[in-house]
Parts: structure tokens; sequence; C-alpha cells
């Protein structure tokens, strides 16, 4: 497919977005809107005009359902070879990659959620929070962090 028709059927924003393949774009706008035919698009006008190798490329989302959203839009534009996933899910494939390099020992467990930490620490704990859910915990964990 060539740079005009990956540009089809984009309204001028979008359009601009998508022909903008050197440096960072900012896209702001609403659920519904066109954010991830835009990133899609301009993923595959950057590979159509050679300013992107697809085997070099990754794009990151906040959640699975988004990653798997967006591997599907990519591999409607022929793009199936540019790796789309989540933050975490990149961050760990970095970390199996090159944690043998510079360690003797295995990667260590990265857990999937911290209830099946929280859980068996709550019962411990003294008075009201023993009867408190993890997943309430956890939920006040997160909001301390911030």
């Amino acid at each position: 497919m060539g740079p005009e028709a990956i540009l089809a059927g984009l309204n001028e924003e979008q359009r601009a977005a998508a022909q903008a393949t050197r440096g960072p774009v900012v896209i702001l706008a609403g659920a519904g809107t066109g954010k991830t035919r835009v990133i899609s698009h301009r993923a595959a006008y950057a590979v159509a005009t050679g300013a992107l190798d697809p085997k070099r490329a990754l794009i990151v989302t906040f959640t699975e359902k988004a990653a798997a959203e967006m591997k599907h839009r990519l591999r409607q534009l022929s793009l199936p070879q540019i790796q789309a996933s989540t933050f975490h899910a990149a961050a760990r494939r970095q970390l199996a990659y090159y944690w043998p390099l510079i360690h003797d020992r295995p990667l260590p467990d990265v857990l999937d959620s911290k209830l099946r930490i929280i859980g068996p620490l709550a019962r411990q704990l003294p008075g009201g929070y023993r009867f408190t859910a993890a997943k309430d915990l956890a939920d006040e964990i997160e909001w301390a962090k911030v």
C-alpha cells in the first residue's frame, strides 16, 4: 500500500499526525475519535516512505485490549512485523533478553498480580485490617503510591 492510500480516509488533523514521521507526536482526543487508527496509520506511512524499518518498531499501549486492537490494525495494514504490546510486556521481554547477559542467576519471577502476596499478608495483620479484602488493600497501596 502506497503512502497516499494509507492516508486516505483520515481527516486533516489525523493526516498531519500520520505524516509526522520524525520525533514525538502527542494525540489528545476522546474515546472513539480514531487515536488507534492514527497511530497505526502513522506507522504504516513511516514504513511506506522509508522512514521506519518495521522490524525495529514497537508500539506500546497501557492495556492488553489496546495492544490486541493495535496488532489487529497493523495486520490489516499488512504490517504484522511491527510489534505491539503493553508497556509491562515490552519491559518484561527486554528484561528476559538482557538479564542473562549481566547476571549469573535466573530472572526473578514477576507477579501478574499483587493479590497473591497481599492475601496471605492481610490474614496476618492485626485488628480490622485482617478482615479487609485483599483487593481493597491492593487499591490502598496503589493510592498511596501516587
